[in-house]
């Protein structure tokens, strides 16, 4: 079992809409944080000023240079996203893990994610670092990769808690010739 951002609130957040949860109408407006460079394919998220090194994720992403957009809720952070094809679409998003995690772990209403204290976070990747502020501290929150309909991470989101996530069962896994397969198509 994994967890999700809420889709439909996603796409509300990067379309700068207003979107109705149960709770409140929430109108979302976006912010540039920054460009990342990316040369190795590995990124990482976390608090910036932790003390432990950032551990980067087990997908690799592509390399180049991408943007770093906030989703904002009124005055709070809802997402983080870094996003690496602009003209794709994720229509599946799964827990962006690292080296020592497995989503297969996870209990119900269980997330893996990073703890920020100093009210920060951040992407990084190859010692390059794109920060913005978090809003709260002493918070947890999660990372999911977007994955389009054949398979390709387009996206990075870190979820800052401002809607409910979705549970759903992790899709069938996929063996390495199917996935070498998915590349050539």
């Amino acid at each position: 079992m994994s967890y999700a951002p809420h889709p439909e609130g996603l796409r509300s957040a990067f379309a700068a809409e207003r979107f109705v949860s149960e709770e409140t109408p929430i109108q979302f407006s976006l912010v540039e944080a920054g460009r990342l460079c990316v040369g190795s394919g590995r990124i990482a998220a976390g608090d910036p000023q932790s003390e432990q090194p950032l551990a980067p994720f087990t997908q690799c992403v592509p390399q180049g240079e991408y943007p770093v957009t906030l989703a904002m809720a009124g005055e709070r952070l809802a997402y983080a996203r870094v996003l690496f094809d602009p003209a794709a679409v994720a229509v599946h998003w799964y827990p962006a893990l690292t080296a020592e995690q497995d989503a297969r772990n996870l209990q119900p209403g269980e997330t893996f994610g990073f703890s920020v204290h100093s009210g920060s976070a951040c992407f990084a990747s190859d010692g390059n670092t794109v920060s913005f502020p978090a809003g709260v501290r002493d918070g947890h929150y999660a990372s999911y990769f977007g994955y389009d309909s054949a398979g390709r991470v387009v996206a990075l989101v870190t979820d800052f808690g401002a809607l409910p996530t979705i549970h759903h069962e992790a899709p069938p896994r996929r063996s390495w010739w199917q996935r070498l397969l998915s590349i050539f198509k």
